[in-house]
């Protein structure tokens, strides 16, 4: 890590100067609680100053690549061809402990291409699909329909391990399960992407009859923590990026939750140092009865953005509505968005056998969580707009909110003014 931090300090314009104007100096970082005192990168930072963030002197190429723009705007960044292979090396190895091996079948239920491709760069995917016998099915439609054709690209193909998003896998098991339909067992399942929750993951290997896999990452570092057949948490991928876990300005202690903070220290084209992915997660004192030494990780609890903030300040984890709606067979798919008012609106796409007392119901569950004063609101909707990289929010906040209890909560005033609640049934 300090290597990589001296290089920044060095060669790279940004760096030289932000840490100067927070008057840190790589020389004085001692001990791994120096570097709170460092400034941390955010996406605002990349987005205003992308070409700063370049490496003087870099004369290698540079792969583009971008995020899918879950919060409105994509990110765009660059990486070169040795820290690309270090991070394929990575999720290698991650895919190695779900039980795959290199030339056996995969497939992921992952994003496919959305624009038309040249044939040249189709014929080269297609290729390297083929040789690597991976099989692609597109995680972005989870109508029925679509459902029972990836259940039929299973059967038919019977792969070694499958890879997925963890929504879409979930709704494919959810599916198999409801439909009676038998799934080939693969030697593994891998869920990434998206949080996973413990109801989710009874589900998927009720349904494929094998074990299930939690990975965590982000686009912009790709792998960060994933599980081994132990299933005691996260090993966290040390040998290329360093993890901190910030919580109220300070290093979170082991069991408490704290903001993201990452370091690649691998790359010297365009290095993300102390880069603020938004994600919350939390640190284990326990080593893995496994016995590979890496540190890791309880839980990744979500992004900041699924934090619902109550009237009086509280913080509701996102984690809240897939343990509640899971009794809720009535619910096919559902979404909670939080307004900059503190107002609350969940969307619900109904099965079958829906009723306006099963929305009175949820709603009752979330008022004895936030009090009486939250504005709550049921719309039942015929869709719900997946984020443009094709994956599935399931809570979305406009309220700013930290890891410390002097945040401000929505003004009551403000709450006031839309009080009450409503139920809403109408498409959208």
């Amino acid at each position: 890590m300090l290597d990589a931090l001296r290089f920044a300090e060095q060669k790279v314009p940004f760096y030289r100067r932000r840490f100067a104007e927070h008057g840190v100096r790589v020389a004085d970082v001692k001990a791994p609680e120096d570097l709170v005192r460092f400034p941390v990168l955010t996406k605002a930072d990349i987005l205003a100053h992308g070409r700063e963030l370049l490496a003087e002197g870099y004369k290698g190429k540079l792969i583009a690549s971008a995020t899918g723009g879950s919060t409105g705007e994509s990110l765009r960044f660059y990486l070169d061809h040795g820290t690309y292979e270090h991070r394929i090396a990575a999720a290698m190895r991650s895919d190695g402990w779900a039980g795959a091996k290199v030339g056996e079948k995969e497939l992921h239920i992952w994003g496919t291409p959305l624009l038309p491709e040249s044939r040249l760069k189709k014929g080269k995917r297609e290729l390297h699909e083929a040789i690597l016998r991976k099989k692609y099915a597109c995680a972005f439609d989870l109508s029925e329909q679509r459902l029972a054709a990836v259940v039929d690209d299973i059967v038919r193909y019977r792969p070694n391990l499958i890879i997925g998003y963890t929504n879409p896998l979930y709704h494919t098991a959810r599916f198999a399960l409801e439909t009676g339909r038998k799934l080939p067992a693969p030697r593994g399942l891998v869920c990434s992407a998206e949080r996973l929750f413990e109801h989710q993951r009874r589900t998927i290997e009720r349904a494929f009859d094998a074990p299930l896999f939690n990975r965590y990452g982000c686009r912009e570092v790709m792998l960060l923590a994933s599980e081994c057949d132990r299933h005691e948490g996260l090993h966290i991928n040390m040998e290329g990026v360093y993890l901190e876990l910030v919580h109220d300005g300070r290093h979170a202690t082991p069991g408490e939750p704290g903001e993201v903070i990452v370091s690649d220290f691998i790359s010297r084209s365009m290095p993300l140092l102390r880069y603020k992915n938004e994600d919350i997660a939390i640190g284990s004192a326990s080593a893995c009865s496994c016995g590979r030494g890496l540190p890791l990780l309880t839980s990744v609890e979500g992004r900041v953005l699924d934090m619902i903030v109550g009237p009086d300040g509280r913080l509701l984890a996102g984690e809240f509505f897939p343990h509640l709606l899971k009794d809720y067979p009535s619910v096919k798919r559902y979404q909670v968005h939080q307004d900059r008012s503190g107002a609350i609106t969940i969307k619900i796409i109904p099965a079958k056998d829906y009723q306006d007392e099963h929305a009175r119901l949820i709603e009752q569950a979330l008022r004895k969580q936030l009090g009486d004063r939250a504005v709550i609101r049921t719309r039942v909707v015929d869709d719900i707009a997946l984020t443009r990289g094709g994956k599935h929010r399931v809570t979305i906040s406009d309220v700013p909110s930290k890891l410390d209890a002097r945040r401000d909560p929505p003004q009551a005033s403000t709450l006031a003014a839309s009080a009450g609640s409503g139920l809403e049934h109408r498409s959208s």
